[in-house]
């Protein structure tokens, strides 16, 4: 059974549909990887490496952004995870005021 499903083409994080342990070798949309934590059911593994800075894609939509560089395999969570909810809301809102006229 697959261990990493990513939902939209976009993303450049998977969710573990199982736990998965640290050296661990997954795969997911035709890219290998080893998983360098221990990542529960449930949460994000990074894809791709993503460096410090860089948005967090799930469902082909912003949910954070880098705090640091996270490692392709690696546990995407709060803890390298920044979140960035009041800028996307005012990215958002500019967004749809522009569109609204």
């Amino acid at each position: 059974m697959k261990k990493v499903i990513q939902i939209e083409s976009e993303d450049n994080v998977g969710v573990a549909v199982q736990d998965i342990f640290v050296g661990e070798r997954v795969g997911c949309s035709g890219t290998e990887m080893i998983a360098q934590n221990d990542i529960p059911a449930g949460h994000k593994i990074a894809l791709v490496t993503i460096p410090q800075g860089e948005r967090i894609i799930k469902y082909a939509v912003t949910i954070g952004k880098s705090s640091r560089e996270i490692l392709q395999g690696e546990h995407v969570h709060s803890h390298n995870v920044e979140d960035i909810t009041n800028q996307l809301c005012n990215e958002y809102e500019r967004q749809f005021r522009s569109v609204k006229g």
